[in-house]
């Protein structure tokens, strides 16, 4: 894997801080590549009820773990909260200047590049930060609506995040999502990680 740091100053963009120097990826990616990545700091988003999977011995003041699911019903069990997004955008916003974030969910495609949405917004405008997610991603970002909301009302931005996400990102789709909860299935993708590993041979 070819990993790429991106980063808000990357176009000539002047920034104070950290520029949000990050990679978006999945878990078993992060787990995989973690020394080719050589990241500073952590953020890994973990479903909750299964097992964790990614980067190891990361020190824990560069490394944030935080669960929820996968959902985009603000009612239902699991799903994220404005505290865990206020927790997040206090830890990114402590990062010093010189940071390399791999920032992952299990699949990389809808909590993570949701999570790193919100990070971008807390730098620069809503219409910048969403026109710049898909270079931060190493797969075609699908974002949680339910967090980028969050997030919208942590940063105090009125909706606007959440407006042009949606109007970027509209029927995005994915074939990796998971299938829809209220169907009762549920895929198990930390056993399709391992068997993916085990038939590379690692």
């Amino acid at each position: 894997m070819v990993a790429t740091f991106h980063s808000l100053v990357d176009e000539g963009r002047v920034l104070q801080g950290w520029p949000c120097r990050m990679h978006v990826c999945g878990q078993s990616e992060a787990r995989r590549f973690q020394a080719d990545l050589a990241a500073t700091h952590v953020l890994s988003i973990v479903t909750p009820g299964r097992s964790y999977l990614g980067p190891r011995d990361v020190a824990p003041d560069r490394h944030l773990k935080i669960a929820f699911d996968d959902v985009e019903d603000g009612t239902r069990a699991g799903g994220p909260t404005l505290d865990l997004v206020r927790s997040i955008t206090e830890w990114s916003a402590a990062l010093p200047s010189e940071a390399r974030l791999c920032l992952h969910g299990l699949q990389g495609v809808r909590r993570a590049p949701a999570v790193g949405l919100g990070i971008l917004a807390a730098r620069v405008s809503p219409a910048e930060a969403v026109a710049a997610l898909a270079r931060f991603c190493r797969h075609a970002p699908d974002p949680n609506i339910l967090v980028v909301r969050l997030f919208d009302e942590v940063l105090g931005l009125g909706g606007a995040l959440s407006s042009a996400c949606e109007a970027r990102f509209s029927g995005c789709g994915s074939t990796l999502r998971r299938r829809d909860q209220a169907d009762g299935s549920d895929f198990d993708f930390d056993m399709l990680a391992l068997n993916e590993e085990r038939a590379q041979g690692r």
